[in-house]
Parts: structure tokens; C-alpha cells; sequence
């Protein structure tokens, strides 16, 4: 049985105008947490909607997956940008804004691959960092149960 992650998460909203330079603040954040300090970094996703990808140490056939999307599918609040591989030289002190000011957007979860499952600690974690570059949470966590997709 396969076990991972594959849901809608929690609802954010923006206080701020977020940035390309917050989002890598952000991950900088995440990096920074004793949490994943031996298991993975964080970088911005090369996907549409936009998200935050879980790079993880010796994963030698890029077979772990995990990703929280950020849920940009409507331009009048949001846009998000090409990755490409020189993306921190790009990102980096750069004042382009991905989230518009007072919006709301709803995170989704996925986890695949032997990846481990989200947690409700980890979301917290989250939270906590989302907080420090003017995102806050609303409404509630998911469950614990609807993190486990077996």
C-alpha cells in the first residue's frame, strides 16, 4: 500500500503585496527549520498555479514528490512565474508580485512516491513561516484523516 498526500489544504490570505523575493524568503524560512534541516531544501515550483517543491537530499531518481500549490488560477490575484534554472538570480531582491494584496487563495497538498505525508505540526510549521512575509491562515486545518491517501 502506497501511502501519501493528495489534498486540499488551508486557505491563506495576503496582508501584502507578496513578492518573488518573499516567496524565496520563504523557502529560506523553510530551509531554515531543524524540521527538514536533514531531509530536504525548498524552492519555487516550475507549475502554473504556483507552488513551494520539497528538494530532497539523496533523492537520486527524483522519485519523492511533494508539494504545497498555491492556488493561483485567477490573474487578477495572482500571477506566477517561469522557473527556470537561474531562478535566484531572478528571484532574488526582485519586487515582482506574485499575490495581490488582501486575497485569498487555497493551498493543496501532494505527496507522492514515498515522500513522506503531510502532518498538522508541519502545517503549523508552515504557517508560522507564511506569517513572517505577510500571509496569514484562515479557516481551519485540514483533518488528519483526508492528509493520509492510501
Amino acid at each position: 500500500m502506497i501511502i501519501g498526500t493528495y489534498t486540499i489544504g488551508f486557505t491563506i490570505k495576503t496582508n501584502n503585496n507578496i513578492t518573488k523575493n518573499d516567496i524565496i524568503t520563504m523557502c529560506k524560512l523553510l530551509n531554515s527549520k531543524d524540521e527538514y534541516s536533514n531531509l530536504c531544501e525548498f524552492q519555487p515550483e516550475n507549475i502554473c498555479e504556483g507552488g513551494i517543491l520539497f528538494k530532497f537530499k539523496n533523492n537520486f531518481d527524483n522519485k519523492l514528490y511533494k508539494s504545497v500549490r498555491l492556488g493561483i488560477y485567477d490573474e487578477s490575484k495572482g500571477k506566477w512565474y517561469k522557473i527556470n534554472n537561474n531562478y535566484l538570480t531572478e528571484w532574488i531582491g526582485n519586487n515582482d508580485i506574485i499575490f495581490n494584496k488582501n486575497n485569498k487563495f487555497t493551498l493543496f497538498l501532494k505527496s507522492f512516491n514515498g515522500a513522506p505525508i503531510f502532518t498538522l505540526k508541519e502545517l503549523k510549521l508552515w504557517v508560522e513561516c507564511f506569517n513572517q512575509i505577510g500571509i496569514v491562515k484562515v479557516g481551519k486545518y485540514p483533518s488528519k484523516k483526508s492528509l493520509i491517501n492510501n
